[in-house]
């Protein structure tokens, strides 16, 4: 029934009038007419009612299914927040979230290991509550006026740290519900990558000089081999004692410089492969003792004593420019955690079905906490520019391709925790025959030769 409410009145009205009229005039009162106006009124009556019933039992329903979506939505939204700031927890990169009133909001997993501060200690604290060097750090950058700063170094515990700076300014919202303003700041640890830098230009500038170790080889070569040849006629041809002796000591001299322009030019063709290389035979003193002149160039080092305990009938097959470079990466290794006046000892000795060169330090030891590291690509202790973190991945790797093994003891004394022995062994059964009597005649039980040789 869609009646206007301004007509509905009249037509109750007029239909009650009709009604009582026939009673008032002494007619008869059923009509035609007062059937139709009794059906008129129950008809109204009837959609009052319902109008009045129907309206709230349906509104009750959609305010159900309202709250219902209504509820959905907040549940929704909630996962959605939730998934953010797992998200930002669990980043690989330092998060720090600061609000308006200078309070840090988000402190993340990466940045407590970065930092070593826990999330606990930091929660609703200001920034500028924290110690050095991360207040200065943090702070600063967020005063300044830069979105990047890039290779921002500091000392923390006693080393040097670089980290990448990047920040968010997150804008106050216009709607007074969320009007949630604040910084966000990440923090980026590439200090290993500076350490890989350094070490990679440091590697490439030895391979620029090992590139010219054959032309400088040359060079010195030839007027080296001339003052031999003038000393040896001096020797040969005049019988004065005195002159013909400093001719042999001109001569023994003229020989160290050629042996030792001849491990430059060997050292810098390690790595290159050679036809057969697998099937040479390595003198391991030799490879000991070219190894030992190679150190011993380098007068920055310190003063160290080798002692040498390698007979000559140890022998081993393989590549002698990569056994080179092993035993070199072993003692530069020795030599670094080892004091001026030190002794470092290698040594050679047959065990069962292998020869096993042991080299051995009285250093510093390798530390618990790192020591299953020692082998990982670019693992280093020693600062930028002083290692790469490759030498022992680097032994590991040309050990493996010689089917030996390698071990290492630290530390070897446990009072006072010094010292550190690894040791190499390779099997018997890949030397060729002259190889095999050779170490076959050779007694174990004869002590060897020992050198004391002092750079």
């Amino acid at each position: 029934m869609f009646i206007p409410r301004s007509l509905l009145l009249p037509l109750i009205a007029f239909a009650v009038l009709s009604l009582l009229s026939p009673a008032l005039l002494n007619q008869p009162s059923v009509t035609l007419f007062s059937l139709f106006i009794i059906g008129f009124l129950l008809v109204v009556l009837i959609t009052w009612v319902l109008k009045k019933k129907l309206p709230t039992s349906c509104t009750t329903k959609d305010n159900q299914i309202v709250q219902h979506d209504l509820s959905e939505i907040t549940s929704e939204l909630e996962h959605v927040r939730r998934y953010h700031r797992q998200i930002l927890l669990d980043l690989p990169l330092g998060v720090c979230a600061i609000n308006d009133s200078d309070e840090i909001t988000m402190w993340n997993q990466a940045l407590e290991e970065i930092t070593g501060i826990s999330n606990v200690d930091v929660s609703d604290k200001k920034l500028t509550e924290l110690n050095e060097p991360w207040l200065s750090l943090l702070h600063n950058f967020r005063a300044s006026g830069y979105a990047h700063l890039y290779k921002q170094s500091f000392e923390l515990a006693g080393k040097k740290r670089t980290v990448n700076l990047h920040k968010s300014v997150i804008e106050e919202s216009t709607d007074s519900d969320l009007s949630h303003g604040g910084t966000l700041i990440l923090l980026a640890d590439i200090t290993e990558t500076e350490i890989l830098e350094a070490g990679l230009s440091h590697s490439e500038r030895l391979a620029s000089i090992g590139r010219l170790a054959a032309g400088v080889a040359h060079e010195i070569g030839n007027p080296i081999t001339a003052i031999a040849c003038l000393a040896q006629n001096i020797r040969d041809e005049y019988k004065d004692e005195e002159l013909r002796t400093m001719a042999e000591q001109i001569i023994e001299q003229t020989n160290r410089i050629s042996r030792i322009v001849q491990s430059l030019v060997n050292f810098a063709h390690a790595g290159t492969q050679k036809p057969n290389a697998d099937s040479e035979v390595i003198t391991i003193i030799d490879c000991i003792n070219e190894a030992i002149t190679l150190v011993s160039l380098d007068k920055k080092g310190k003063s160290i004593n080798y002692e040498i305990q390698c007979a000559p009938e140890f022998k081993i097959m393989g590549d002698s420019q990569r056994m080179l470079q092993v035993m070199l990466n072993l003692i530069n290794n020795a030599r670094d955690a080892s004091q001026p006046g030190s002794t470092i000892t290698l040594r050679c000795e047959s065990r069962d079905d292998a020869i096993q060169i042991t080299v051995e330090d009285g250093g510093i030891g390798i530390p618990p906490a790192i020591r299953d590291r020692v082998f990982d690509p670019f693992f280093t202790t020693k600062e930028a520019g002083d290692g790469t973190g490759l030498g022992l991945s680097l032994v590991f790797s040309i050990v493996e391709d010689l089917h030996g093994n390698i071990d290492i003891i630290s530390p070897i004394k446990s009072k006072p925790n010094r010292g550190t022995r690894v040791i190499l062994s390779f099997p018997h059964n890949r030397m060729n025959p002259l190889s095999t009597q050779a170490a076959a005649g050779f007694d174990p039980d004869k002590p060897a030769s020992t050198f004391q040789i002092s750079d």
